[in-house]
C-alpha cells in the first residue's frame, strides 16, 4: 500500500467527533448512515476523509494512501481501542454488490474466529456495505520481507495460526503477503477474510472446497520457507483440480495486466 496523501495529527481520544460532511455530528454510532465519514477533533476544522489507513507513525501521524475504485474505502477511527471500517458505500452498484458479499463472508469468519489469537475482533455491522472490526498495528510480511527483517521463526508461528483457524472451520482463501502482518513481538496476523470460507457454507461440496483451500495454504507455506530461509520442504497434499483451475487464471490475470 503506498502511504501518501492526507495526515491526522494525533490528539486526546475523548476529544474526537465524528461528524458527516453536512455538519451534523452524529454521537449515537460511530458510523451512522453518512456517505462519508470524517474523523475530526472536536476543536478543529474537519479533515480529509480517512481511506486507505495506515499504522500510526512514530510521531502520532497517520498517512493515508489512495484506493482504486474497486476496492473499500478503509477508514480508522481513533476510538478507544482503535476500529478500523471497510465501507464499500460510494462505489458503483456492482462493486457495491460484490463488496457485499464479500462483508457478509468477512463477517461470517470473524464471528467464527473470535477470540482467536492473531485475527482482529469483529466489531459491528453498520448496513449491508460497512463492516467495523479491530485495527492491527503491525508490518505487512512483503515489507519485512524485503528489508531482510522476518523473525526467524515467523513461519512457524504463521503455520501455527492457520492451523488454529482451520480447526474452527475456516479457510482464509487469499494467503498473500499483503494479508499477513507481523507485530513488535512476532506474532502473525491474519487479514482480509473476505474471499475466505466457512466450514458447511456448500453442504454437499464443503469439505472438497475446505480441502483444496487447505492445499493452496500448505503450498503458500512451503514457498515461504523456500523464499524466506532456504529451506525446502514436502507437504502431505498434492494440488487438486479446483487449485490448478485458480492458479491458471491468477496467472492469466497477471500477465494481462503486465500488458
Amino acid at each position: 500500500m503506498r502511504h501518501t496523501g492526507g495526515v491526522l495529527d494525533s490528539a486526546p481520544r475523548e476529544n474526537y467527533a465524528i461528524e458527516c460532511p453536512s455538519g451534523v455530528p452524529r454521537v449515537r454510532s460511530l458510523l451512522g448512515a453518512c456517505p462519508r465519514i470524517h474523523v475530526i477533533p472536536d476543536t478543529e476544522e474537519p479533515r480529509a476523509p480517512v481511506a486507505g489507513a495506515a499504522p500510526p507513525s512514530t510521531d502520532g501521524r497517520v498517512d493515508f494512501g489512495p484506493r482504486n475504485r474497486t476496492k473499500a474505502d478503509v477508514y480508522l477511527l481513533p476510538t478507544p481501542p482503535p476500529t478500523l471500517v471497510k465501507d464499500y458505500r460510494r462505489r458503483g452498484l456492482f462493486v457495491r454488490l460484490y463488496g457485499r458479499w464479500c462483508l457478509n463472508h468477512e463477517e461470517r469468519a470473524l464471528r467464527r474466529l473470535a477470540g482467536v489469537k492473531g485475527v482482529p475482533a469483529f466489531r459491528s455491522r453498520e448496513g449491508p456495505y460497512v463492516l467495523a472490526m479491530e485495527f492491527i498495528e503491525a508490518k505487512q510480511l512483503r515489507d519485512l520481507k524485503k528489508a531482510g527483517q522476518v523473525p526467524p521463526d515467523f513461519v512457524d508461528r504463521l503455520e501455527q495460526l492457520f492451523v488454529a483457524i482451520e480447526e474452527r472451520g475456516v479457510a482464509h482463501g487469499d494467503p498473500h503477503l499483503r494479508n499477513v502482518l507481523c507485530g513488535k513481538d512476532g506474532q502473525p496476523y491474519l487479514i482480509d477474510f473476505s474471499v475466505s470460507y466457512v466450514r458447511g457454507r456448500v453442504p454437499l461440496l464443503s469439505g472438497w472446497v475446505f480441502r483444496n483451500l487447505q492445499v493452496m495454504r500448505k503450498l503458500k507455506v512451503q514457498k515461504l520457507r523456500r523464499t524466506l530461509y532456504g529451506q525446502h520442504t514436502e507437504i502431505d497434499a498434492k494440488p487438486g483440480l479446483a487449485y490448478r483451475f485458480i492458479q491458471f487464471w491468477g496467472d492469466t490475470y497477471k500477465k494481462l495486466r503486465r500488458k
